[in-house]
């Protein structure tokens, strides 16, 4: 029998442990999944900030199938929290490339690459020269959020205006996209070579209704608000995610009848969250509790009343989907990914994007709606974005491609 092809995948990426950020998350828990499955060797570039040991992220099983090189970083000029390679750190990861000699190359996110950082796409003359493919996935929708952020507007004006996005995704065989949404943006920058793969998931066996308990969200809730019906957002604190008018939606919801309170789980760059914690002293019963990690984040999901997502710039959703699987309907905009498998009053609730009004609606109607029908729904739904489905639907596209 012709004995199994081992082939070498090398995934360049920016978001990693110990960074907390939806991508992080994922792009962890892929190149396990692809390190386990007895065909790969993985390969992954990722930033030195803050190292941690194969020993600490528990990879002593993957001895030899996953491999983590660090290259030395920066944190990201338009977004501080991210960090990015140095412009020296291309001709490192170049020449790692050339020792490990790979079967296929995937960079994501890969401005964060080029913009403000290495100026040059690592690893692409090497897949040139070796006849490999070289990918690209588009996991943040960067031209549109940078003009949230006071001072980046010029970001946005600049593709728009110029052929850089074409140049840079023109020198990439194929540009992997998520969402239809996603798909739709890059194509809109001049992006062509695009291929749409619902490959984004989470682990659905982390999340579940049966967490429920009041008891988790003692540490942050007074005795005055232990009756209180309690709304959650989840994630990073961006200017782009819009939580400002979730603080403004909920205060209109407090002047109306007072037994409310929010939390706000995530953090961010300082003058986000300052500029958020400002507008909510004004409103009371507002707690900020920065990241929550791990069982912690399971059992806040699953205790909260209604989950609020006012993002309009989602390429997926990752806690939109964790909320449903958690068993709490969840209100969110009608815009990007999750308006492709939210579905308005059947598995969840869908308001206007950028608009108060409509997003203190939509709260509304989810706290005083028999929410039986929707929940179960979506706990239905949410099991298509699994870690190990995304995960296989990539797989068939590498074997496509390597075979």
């Amino acid at each position: 029998m012709k004995p199994l092809k081992i082939y070498t995948l090398a995934f360049l990426v920016t978001g990693f442990p110990p960074d907390v950020s939806g991508v992080s998350h994922f792009n962890w828990e892929r190149v396990q999944w692809f390190a386990q499955q007895g065909m790969y060797r993985v390969v992954v570039f990722a930033p030195d900030w803050q190292k941690q040991s194969n020993d600490l992220l528990g990879l002593s099983d993957l001895e030899g199938k996953l491999i983590i090189e660090r290259y030395p970083s920066k944190p990201w000029v338009p977004y501080k929290l991210t960090h990015v390679p140095k412009f020296f750190a291309a001709r490192e990861i170049n020449q790692k490339l050339a020792n490990y000699k790979p079967d296929l190359i995937v960079v994501t996110d890969v401005e964060r690459f080029f913009l403000l950082s290495t100026w040059q796409l690592p690893g692409q003359r090497y897949a040139r020269e070796h006849h490999i493919p070289y990918l690209a996935e588009y996991h943040t929708d960067l031209y549109n959020f940078s003009a949230a952020y006071p001072g980046w507007q010029w970001l946005r004006n600049l593709v728009r205006s110029s052929q850089l996005v074409s140049y840079l995704y023109g020198n990439i065989n194929m540009t992997i996209c998520s969402s239809i949404a996603a798909s739709q943006s890059c194509k809109e920058l001049g992006i062509h070579k695009v291929h749409t793969i619902p490959f984004l998931g989470i682990d659905v066996s982390t999340y579940s209704p049966k967490r429920r308990h009041r008891k988790w969200l003692e540490p942050w809730l007074s005795l005055q608000e232990k009756d209180n019906k309690i709304l959650l957002f989840l994630g990073r604190l961006g200017f782009e995610k819009r939580v400002d008018l979730l603080i403004e939606a909920f205060a209109r919801l407090k002047s109306q009848q007072s037994n409310y309170s929010l939390l706000i789980a995530g953090d961010g760059p300082v003058e986000v969250v300052n500029q958020l914690k400002r507008l909510a002293e004004k409103v009371g019963d507002i707690h900020f509790t920065g990241f929550l990690l791990g069982e912690t984040k399971a059992n806040v999901l699953a205790s909260c009343d209604v989950f609020c997502s006012p993002s309009p710039y989602e390429t997926f959703g990752r806690t939109v989907v964790e909320a449903m699987t958690s068993g709490i309907p969840v209100v969110t905009v009608d815009s990007g990914a999750v308006s492709e498998y939210i579905i308005h009053g059947v598995n969840g609730y869908l308001v206007p994007s950028n608009d108060v009004e409509g997003l203190t609606l939509g709260i509304h109607k989810a706290l005083f709606s028999n929410n039986t029908e929707i929940i179960q729904q979506a706990l239905r739904d949410a099991k298509q974005f699994s870690l190990s489905q995304g995960c296989q639907n990539l797989n068939d596209y590498y074997q496509q491609l390597l075979n």
